[in-house]
């Protein structure tokens, strides 16, 4: 964590290097960073605008760079979802093609991440928790 960076007296190690890269994670994660690199791989709410085959390819390079469960690898989303309630549900899946294209930032608001979670090979559901009658949902995801 950011207390790792500290040193001694507070402030922040001299000799900690952070670089920002720009790339597309739905293809090219591996490729920069190779496999297995990263104990913790953080996602919110970006699925939901690679629209649902751009979410699973970000998945599967997501699964690819983060190290495994037993190397203390762990993938962290929060994402829109598909609501738990079957009325807000299918307003989401009347409204949410129209919602991305006027308004909505491209946003497909009613992905059912964790399914797609499922079906990326390696990866599994460690925790889910649902919020504001599922709309929201965040993932532990290990592989």
């Amino acid at each position: 964590g950011v207390d790792q960076l500290k040193n001694d007296s507070g402030s922040m190690n001299d000799d900690v290097v952070i670089k920002f890269v720009q790339a597309d994670a739905t293809s090219e994660l591996s490729t920069l960073f190779g496999t297995n690199k990263f104990d913790t791989v953080v996602d919110t709410f970006s699925l939901c605008v690679m629209g649902n085959d751009g979410a699973r390819h970000c998945l599967e390079e997501m699964a690819k760079v983060v190290k495994t469960s037993q190397d203390g690898g762990q993938i962290l989303l929060i994402e829109n979802t598909r609501a738990s309630n079957p009325l807000l549900g299918y307003y989401q899946d009347i409204t949410a093609s129209t919602a991305a294209d006027v308004g909505g930032k491209g946003c497909v608001y009613n992905q059912n991440v964790g399914e797609m979670i499922r079906q990326t090979k390696g990866l599994q559901i460690a925790k889910e928790e649902a919020f504001a009658a599922g709309l929201f949902r965040s993932f532990t995801c290990k592989k």
